[in-house]
Order: C-alpha cells, then sequence, then structure tokens
C-alpha cells in the first residue's frame, strides 16, 4: 500500500455550511439530521482542520462538540480559531475517552483512508453511549458502476491513492458488514457524489497525476488563505461546481454514487 503523509498537507480547512454553494453542504445536512435529537456531548474522529465539527457547533451550539486527528498539523490550525469546538491530537484505533462518553459520533471521509477500519468502528463502539448514533460518509470506489471504480479496476489508477491517501476502494457492502461486525445498528443511507461530481472529482485527481506532485491544501484551505483576483476566480469556479454537485446529490440522494452516508445506532443493550 502507498505511504501517505498527513503531515504534508492540511486536510479540512476552510469553512462548510448549509448553503448550496459550499462543498460539504450536502454532508453538513446529512450529519444535522442525524443529530436532530442528539444533545449533550459528540466526537469527531478524523476532524482535520475541523471545518466539519466547527459547522455543527455553528448550527447546533447547545451541542459539547470535540474532535481528533492523527495529524498534529492539522490540530494546530484547528485550534487557531477553534470556535468553541475542543481539538486534540490522537489515533482512532485508541481514543483518549472513557467507555460510554458521547452522545454521538461524527466520521467524514476517513475509514478510506485506515488499514484497520474495523478496529476504528470497535473504538466508536466503545465511545458512543448506548443508543448512540454514528453519522458516517464514506467514499464506496470499489463501485464497479462509478467513474473512480471503472478506472481503479480497469486502469489501475492511482490517483486518489497516491495524492488522498485512499488506501482502501470500499463498496456498501463493505461498510455495511463493518457496522454489523461492531454491533453497531444500519439506520438509513444517503448517496452523494453522482456523475458530475465524479468527472470533476477524477479531472483534478488526473491533473495531480500529470503534475507529479500534490498541492499543499486542499481548496478550502487555498481560498481560506489567499486574496486577489486568481483566488476570487477559483471561488467563483468552485461554487459553481459546489452548486451543481449539491443539486445533483439533493434531486438523486437514493441513487448509487461514488460516496455514501451511513447512519447507525449502538445497539441499546450493548454488544450481541
Amino acid at each position: 500500500m502507498t505511504h501517505f503523509d498527513y503531515e504534508s498537507k492540511i486536510w479540512g480547512g476552510g469553512k462548510v455550511k448549509t448553503s448550496f454553494n459550499y462543498f460539504g453542504a450536502s454532508q453538513l445536512r446529512f450529519a444535522l439530521a442525524d443529530l436532530h435529537k442528539t444533545k449533550g456531548r459528540i466526537l469527531e474522529i478524523g476532524c482535520g482542520a475541523g471545518r466539519m465539527a466547527k459547522a455543527v457547533k455553528f448550527y447546533r451550539p447547545d451541542l459539547d462538540v470535540l474532535g481528533i486527528d492523527l495529524s498534529k498539523r492539522a490540530i494546530d490550525e484547528a485550534k487557531r480559531d477553534s470556535q468553541g469546538v475542543k481539538f486534540f491530537p490522537g489515533n482512532v484505533y485508541q481514543l483518549p475517552f472513557k467507555d460510554e462518553s458521547f452522545e454521538a459520533v461524527l466520521i467524514f471521509d476517513l475509514l478510506e483512508h485506515l488499514e484497520d477500519p474495523q478496529k476504528a468502528l470497535h473504538e466508536v463502539y466503545r465511545v458512543l453511549k448506548p443508543e448512540g448514533i454514528l453519522s458516517c460518509f464514506t467514499p464506496i470506489e470499489g463501485n464497479i458502476l462509478s467513474i473512480p471504480g471503472l478506472a481503479k479496476r480497469f486502469f489501475g489508477f492511482p490517483g486518489k491513492e497516491k495524492y488522498a491517501g485512499h488506501i482502501q476502494q470500499y463498496t456498501l457492502e463493505d461498510l455495511l458488514g463493518f457496522l454489523k461486525q461492531s454491533h453497531l445498528k444500519f439506520l438509513e443511507k444517503r448517496y452523494f457524489g453522482h456523475l458530475f461530481y465524479q468527472l470533476v472529482d477524477f479531472a483534478y485527481f488526473t491533473f495531480l497525476s500529470l503534475r507529479g506532485k500534490n498541492v499543499p491544501y486542499s481548496v478550502e484551505g487555498y481560498l481560506a488563505r489567499e486574496r486577489g483576483l486568481k483566488r476570487n476566480l477559483i471561488a467563483l469556479v468552485k461554487s459553481m461546481i459546489a452548486v451543481i454537485c449539491y443539486l445533483e446529490s439533493k434531486v438523486f440522494w437514493f441513487l448509487p454514487a461514488s460516496g455514501v452516508h451511513l447512519t447507525a445506532q449502538r445497539f441499546p443493550g450493548g454488544r450481541k
């Protein structure tokens, strides 16, 4: 497997809101819907620079939101403007929290980076309170009917593994199996990443492959740091793409795509 340096680039920077011109708006809306009855303490694992955790805190200021990530550089960036979220460096395989500490756990774009996702989900089970909610978005690039699945299967396209650390290419069945093995009850699924999104995503990682090296920041991180005409043009194009991707997901959320948002719950009575 390709070794990916998570300190070389800060992920999860910038802002996200529920407005349709933000990348991540669909995933944020999915998570907020999952949390509509949740009160108390929640945790995002693999939070990066914290944009999703901060967004959840913005829309749900009543919640005590914590974030944890392996990258010290990303956590330091998150802490620069924590917006009421508590951030910690840490390992998803050994979460530094007591059993049954959280009413909900959030995961966005994490499991595809892990060599042992099952172990991480066992930790999610451990720190969730009985009947606690897991809200989890994961690419399913093993789906042969998606552009990433086709490119990987027939052409050995390495783009997302090499430049984004996607060492796993899951199917929906893989993810449902992980939930079952972790004693987390599957409740609901919603898809994101349909045809237009896949074309843009594939074009971006093809560009990186042809370029031969990664870029130091995500698009959101770049926009948060830069000023001037070039930045404004990139922001405009990004917003236009985000709108189309959002509308695509809004209309076709029930049709298989390149990513899926799963809602699950810890069994009330413990392991079964």
